[in-house]
């Protein structure tokens, strides 16, 4: 039988395992945002930026739904 002392270290640890993955997809997508970011502003700067507007109309619809 567990005793409740290792059921709930057993518990959080289980829950920190969880948080810190999560932590660790939110900074790769961070990272992944700045550098689509960075490279629509050199684009910009450059004068070759084009807007492609399908993908952004399918991505707006996307994030409304």
């Amino acid at each position: 039988m567990i005793n409740p002392i290792q059921q709930s270290y057993v518990a959080n640890t289980a829950l920190n395992t969880n948080r810190i993955d999560k932590e660790t997809k939110t900074n790769d997508t961070q990272k992944t945002e700045n550098d689509k970011a960075s490279k629509i502003a050199e684009q910009i700067k450059n004068g070759t930026y084009k807007i492609d507007t399908k993908t952004t109309a399918a991505a707006i619809a996307d994030s409304l739904i």
